[in-house]
C-alpha cells in the first residue's frame, strides 16, 4: 500500500475500528514523497506491435474504467474510427503515423497514444572495381 508522505499524513493517524490502522509500521505500508507514484493519467493506451511486410498487427491495452471502445486515426488527415483491441493496419507509406485513444461509457477520451512505423532503408550496394 502506497501512502503519500506529506504534512497531512505526518500529522494524522488512520483509524480502523477505533485503533491505529494495522498496516502502520509493517512492510505493507510504503511511504512515498513523490506524488506521481500514487497519481496517474487514466485511460492511457499501450500497444504491442508486430510488422510483417506491409502489415502492422496491433494489440491495444488499457486500464480504462468503463471502457467503451478504442479508436484509431491515421495521420496526417484521417478521421477517428472505432477499432477492436486487435487490429491490422496496411502500411501504405514509408512513414506511417497512427494515433490511438480510448473512449469510456461517459464519452470521455483518453490521451492519444502515437505510433510511428517507418520503412528501413537498406544501404546502397557499393560497386567494386
Amino acid at each position: 500500500m502506497l501512502f503519500y508522505e506529506d504534512e497531512y499524513f505526518k500529522n494524522n493517524v488512520w483509524l480502523w475500528d477505533g485503533k491505529r490502522y494495522w498496516a502502520y509500521d509493517t512492510e505493507y505500508m510504503i511511504l512515498v514523497k513523490d506524488r506521481r507514484a500514487i497519481e496517474w493519467t487514466p485511460n492511457v493506451v499501450s500497444s504491442d506491435i508486430t510488422v510483417e511486410k506491409n502489415l502492422a498487427n496491433v494489440e491495444l491495452h488499457s486500464i480504462t474504467p468503463n471502457l467503451k471502445t478504442y479508436q484509431l486515426k491515421e495521420l496526417p488527415d484521417g478521421e477517428w474510427r472505432d477499432v477492436p483491441n486487435h487490429v491490422s493496419i496496411e502500411l501504405k507509406k514509408d512513414k506511417n503515423e497512427i494515433l490511438f485513444r480510448t473512449i469510456n461509457l461517459a464519452a470521455v477520451t483518453g490521451p492519444e497514444h502515437r505510433v510511428v512505423i517507418a520503412r528501413r532503408c537498406s544501404p546502397l550496394n557499393e560497386r567494386k572495381g
